[in-house]
């Protein structure tokens, strides 16, 4: 089962092959994942014993459970409330019930430090070929809509195995930010000098994604790592001299001072706002799975983390997936090492990439935020 979920987490660009079964509409990745799910219930289990075993790993767990349980009840009330029911099953299904089964599956499998290591080790592969196809883009044009080439004011961004930059940047940034903390804290991978050159792959692929927020995130980041280990008046100077060499490269110099007067800075801002008065409107239940999008002519999401979950999951959701997040960083608390470090940063820089962006309804970024949360309590 290890190699299997190390396989959903190496194809989670997969949830881009849609397909049907049974005249369902579904994706590849969800048929990984269904079978993950259905293989791991089969092996730990079948059996009295082993479903005591299994029920007592979950319960040690402690009061995340709850804000779990809290969280998957404002999935459901927000399904019923939503104005289009059908499209809200199927994100409660994609966004929130198999991400969150995938979590616990996940806890019960990984039993080792050399299973979780296994896994790993996949991500970090599937994220720096991933990143290494979009560096190869940039040159190539290969697999490159052409509204990213580079026209007028904007940049040529690319988007790798992805249908825009910004899902490019939601799905590296955070990886960044995981293997970066634990490269520094030496965390055996088993990878010894692939990590720090996987690392400046997925850098230099974010970076071609022209992501302002993602890049924002990443930098505060690793700036509080590197000053925490090696101190800030040692760090500084280098960042500071770093920071200038990427300020006079043309296109990002271009990128930067666009500022919040390109066209997409300033739909984020109209969201915002936008997103603020509905939120008024129903503070309590919010608009339902899928209800800013139907309300709001298609537009999907409002860019911004917290009216994100207020909006689609009401104040319930967002209060149970902050407490969520709380736990991750507990965890570092509890058991101060490199994992639980780097599980704290990736939900770090989540959050901070999420005060412009969409970083959770996605189904590749769903599952991904599920599996480190789980990371964090192995």
């Amino acid at each position: 089962m290890i190699y299997l979920l190390s396989l959903i987490l190496a194809l989670l660009p997969a949830y881009l092959i849609r397909l049907k079964l049974f005249g369902l509409p579904t994706t590849f990745l969800e048929l990984l994942i269904v079978v993950f799910l259905f293989g791991t219930v089969v092996s730990r289990l079948i059996g009295s014993k082993k479903l005591m075993n299994q029920l007592a790993s979950i319960k040690r767990l402690g009061k995340i459970n709850y804000a779990i349980g809290l969280f998957v009840l404002a999935g459901i009330i927000s399904t019923i409330i939503s104005p289009e029911k059908l499209p809200a099953l199927g994100q409660l299904k994609a966004f929130i019930i198999e991400p969150v089964l995938v979590f616990y599956a996940a806890v019960l499998i990984i039993d080792s430090k050399e299973k979780l290591a296994t896994v790993l080790r996949w991500l970090f592969l599937s994220a720096g070929l991933i990143s290494l196809f979009g560096i190869i883009q940039y040159f190539t044009y290969i697999h490159l809509p052409l509204r990213f080439w580079g026209t007028g004011d904007e940049v040529e961004r690319i988007t790798s195995v992805f249908d825009y930059p910004n899902a490019l940047a939601l799905y590296l940034a955070p990886l960044i930010g995981f293997y970066f903390t634990l490269w520094l804290k030496r965390y055996d991978l088993g990878l010894k000098k692939w990590l720090p050159t996987g690392l400046i792959i997925m850098g230099l692929g974010l970076l071609l994604t022209f992501s302002r927020g993602a890049w924002f995130a990443v930098a505060l980041v690793a700036l509080v790592l590197l000053a925490r280990k090696y101190g800030l008046k040692k760090v500084l100077p280098a960042v500071v001299i770093a920071g200038l060499i990427l300020f006079f490269i043309p296109a990002i110099n271009q990128r930067i001072r666009l500022g919040l007067a390109d066209p997409s800075s300033s739909a984020h801002l109209d969201l915002i706002r936008l997103s603020w008065q509905k939120i008024m409107q129903n503070p309590i239940l919010g608009n339902g799975l899928g209800g800013f999008a139907i309300l709001n002519q298609g537009v999907s999401y409002p860019h911004n983390i917290f009216f994100n979950f207020w909006l689609e999951m009401g104040l319930l959701g967002l209060i149970s997936f902050g407490a969520v997040c709380v736990f991750v960083f507990k965890q570092y608390k509890i058991h101060p090492n490199a994992l639980t470090l780097a599980s704290g940063v990736f939900i770090t820089v989540v959050i901070l990439h999420g005060l412009v962006d969409v970083p959770y309804f996605k189904n590749d970024l769903s599952v991904l935020f599920w599996f480190m949360v789980a990371a964090a309590h192995i």
